[in-house]
């Protein structure tokens, strides 16, 4: 039977990341290059959340001023504060990579949201910032083009992006029919979306690939560790586990997701909610490796 466990709950289940211990087969991947000079293949040592103070406030509340001169208006746009973490969603995380990749300013102070993959290494090294207190949601897992999928539009706005940038993004005519997990995707403001927004591909910064495990729809899975194979479990550590990897309970007309680690240090890709990880939700941020 599947395990149902609503998002507003899950985050109060409490795990200890040092009970995971049975080995986890780590596929590496290819360095990747980036114009915007960050090798996201190298893991980050730290973490922190994004704050309006502490000690990279000024270049946060830079950030903030930033991404609302543009999307003012749409769920992208942070309200503004002067003390306190900042609450995150998939949207206005989106707005905060685009306007880093548009700003060399902010860029070149090396600061950038961590990926599902950094997520997992900082969560297995204990160096992933108050992980029990909060929500992350890390990107974007595209399943389907269905109308009757969740975030319709802006599947089908990603899917136009990625037509138009696959053979950049190293994708295979066959990929754009698969599944797909989208990380540090972008936005351009369209008043026509549901979010005020639209999901676009950034050309060099944006990375797409397929995974073996968004093929097991329709139920839940426990699992022992962590996802470091780009930031999902592998097949062969569904089973028993300390951690459960949240999938769609529907098999098609899914959509477009959100891939996410809540409260509990759970996985899932099943959220519908492109702008909503309530009250708890955050975004870390690292110190990106230099290529």
């Amino acid at each position: 039977m599947t395990k149902i466990i609503p998002r507003n709950l899950i985050k109060h289940l409490e795990w200890n990341p040092k009970q995971a211990t049975a080995p986890v087969v780590n596929t590496p991947t290819k360095p990747v290059n980036t114009s915007q000079g960050i090798d996201f293949s190298k893991n980050p040592n730290e973490s922190f959340i994004m704050s309006y103070d502490g000690i990279h406030g000024e270049y946060f509340q830079e950030l903030i001023s930033k991404v609302n001169e543009t999307y003012a208006g749409t769920k992208a746009e942070i309200p503004t504060g002067t003390s306190g973490e900042i609450q995150g969603h998939l949207i206005k995380r989106l707005g905060l990579i685009t306007t880093i990749y548009d700003n060399s300013n902010l860029r070149s102070a090396g600061l950038h949201p961590i990926t599902p993959e950094q997520s997992e290494y900082l969560l297995q090294a204990d160096n992933l910032t108050t992980p029990g207190d909060n929500w992350e949601d890390l990107a974007m897992v595209l399943y389907d083009l269905s109308q009757n999928g969740n975030n319709s539009k802006e599947a089908q706005a990603i899917y136009n992006s990625l037509k138009d940038h696959r053979q950049d993004l190293g994708l295979s005519k066959s990929d754009l029919e698969k599944k797909l997990v989208i990380v540090n995707a972008g936005i351009e403001v369209d008043k026509n979306m549901n979010y005020g927004v639209k999901p676009i591909i950034l050309p060099g910064l944006t990375q797409v690939y397929t995974h073996e495990v968004l093929e097991k729809v329709g139920e839940d899975f426990e699992f022992e560790g962590y996802g470091l194979d780009k930031g999902l479990p592998l097949l062969n550590q569904l089973g028993d586990g300390n951690r459960t990897l949240y999938m769609p309970d529907e098999t098609e007309d899914i959509g477009l997701r959100v891939l996410y680690r809540d409260g509990g240090l759970d996985l899932s890709a099943r959220s519908r909610y492109l702008s909503d990880s309530d009250s708890d939700g955050r975004v870390n941020f690292a110190q990106s490796a230099s290529t």
